[in-house]
């Protein structure tokens, strides 16, 4: 029997990251650090967003998030603040050179989602994102 699925997922997600790395680096950024702006400034206005919520929305481990925020602090592209429920909470928020590039980065992202639901070929894209869902579901930890 072909195992096929496996090495087809694993090479559509190399092919949108590599995709997205190439974009990234027309705005002198990284892929992730695009991910995150994106995120942050489609979510910031209807709620805090904190470090957590960028690990559970990209499946990274804490490490991963809190290098990531800290390079991202350092090439002010985002700056945390204590909330005043939690002092040890930061919510996140990005910087006037993080929004400048923020309407191309969700620009790039909304084309390229629609490339890809053209080249799936699927109507409903809410069907095509559940069954993708099940598959993380199905194989996270």
């Amino acid at each position: 029997m072909d195992r096929l699925f496996g090495t087809v997922i694993k090479q559509a997600n190399n092919a949108v990251n590599r995709n997205a790395e190439k974009f990234a680096q027309t705005l002198g950024l990284t892929s992730v650090q695009i991910s995150i702006i994106d995120y942050v400034s489609r979510f910031e206005d209807e709620a805090d967003v904190f470090q957590r919520d960028v690990e559970h929305e990209f499946n990274i481990r804490r490490a991963t998030a809190t290098s990531a925020l800290k390079l991202m602090e350092e090439r002010n592209l985002i700056v945390r603040v204590s909330v005043k429920r939690d002092a040890r909470l930061k919510k996140i928020i990005l910087t006037p050179k993080a929004y400048a590039l923020a309407k191309q980065i969700n620009s790039y992202f909304d084309i390229t989602e629609q490339r890809i639901i053209n080249s799936v070929g699927i109507e409903n894209k809410d069907i095509f994102r559940n069954a993708l869902k099940q598959v993380i579901n199905e194989l996270s930890d």
